[in-house]
């Protein structure tokens, strides 16, 4: 308070900014509720009907209708009673979720959806982003779940970055609509990557078991989380991997083999491996940049077959 009186040059001026503030406060104001005034009543469906005729019919097919929601008195089960709405005719008068909804308040929907999906809703970024469930939800839609759009169009409407990648050579047929983002998403949950399962590894072997295991050799970091190689979302590169090969691979691995012969002529002894007998040629460097490591890792996601290389201790994931 101090640091804002501070910014005054003068007693006058202090005097008729604040003057004015409470001139502000006292100009008569829509009611602050954000719905019906107290004293209002229920007047039933019909009312509501007389005036809303084109969305009391296509209501009618929507499950909150279809389950009788509040008796005769459905609509004014969400938004309230509406005795002094029908007789003004004022929408501040009358609840609506399109333009009452606060981060911090109570959400109307959440009175009857109490599933266990929306336990920490309220602590989800998309509840604090999103203007309420009226955001992604029509209530009187007649859609599959009420949706004001259908997937995946409505999750890329904020998720451009997504919508991106869905769109680069390889990614998973989203926008064929063959999966949904919800199959991998839970849009409701508190949990920052929003999926289904709390283990976002165990969530892709569902649907890829061959990679489950559990394997004799196994790739730690297919143990650990799948991200570290692919972007389920999109990439530029095969099979959605985050970076082309060889060079993903040398991020963790050094290269070897070939891959580490001097671009010279001739015989020589390898030094990471002197058993091996190899020869150098000028092209060895372009061999190690030009190949793929999977084209002899093949078994990349793991093995119970041991390698036919002596020194890679039956580690080096050959079929």
């Amino acid at each position: 308070m101090l640091k804002f009186l501070k910014r005054f040059k003068n007693k006058k001026e202090m005097g008729f900014t604040l003057g004015f503030i409470c001139f502000l406060l006292l100009l008569p104001r829509a009611p602050s509720w954000g719905g019906s005034p107290p004293d209002a009543v229920m007047v039933g469906d019909e009312t509501c009907s007389a005036c809303h005729n084109e969305i009391s019919e296509k209501f009618k097919g929507n499950i909150h209708a279809r389950l009788s929601v509040g008796g005769e008195n459905t609509c004014e089960a969400c938004h309230g009673p509406g005795s002094k709405h029908a007789e003004e005719g004022t929408p501040d008068l009358i609840y609506s979720s399109l333009k009452d909804f606060t981060a911090t308040g109570k959400n109307v929907c959440t009175d009857c959806h109490r599933g266990t999906e929306f336990d920490s809703w309220s602590e989800a970024t998309h509840f604090e982003t999103a203007e309420g469930c009226s955001d992604c939800h029509r209530i009187h839609s007649e859609e599959e779940n009420l949706l004001a759009q259908q997937k995946p169009q409505l999750c890329f409407g904020c998720h451009s970055d997504k919508m991106a990648q869905a769109m680069m050579p390889s990614h998973h047929p989203v926008k064929e609509d063959l999966i949904s983002c919800t199959d991998c998403h839970s849009v409701h949950s508190k949990e920052a990557k929003y999926t289904v399962g709390d283990d976002s590894r165990e969530l892709c072997l569902s649907c890829h078991t061959a990679y489950q295991g559990p394997f004799i050799y196994e790739h730690d970091p297919v143990n650990e989380d799948c991200g570290i190689c692919h972007d389920p979302h999109g990439t530029v590169a095969d099979k959605m991997l985050v970076q082309n090969e060889p060079f993903l691979c040398l991020s963790c691995h050094s290269m070897h083999f070939h891959t580490t012969l001097l671009s010279i002529e001739g015989d020589f002894e390898p030094p990471m491996h002197p058993e091996r007998e190899s020869k150098s040629t000028t092209d060895g460097m372009k061999k190690a940049f030009l190949t793929k490591c999977t084209q002899c890792h093949s078994e990349i996601h793991g093995s119970d077959l041991p390698s036919q290389s002596t020194s890679g201790a039956g580690k080096a994931l050959t079929r």
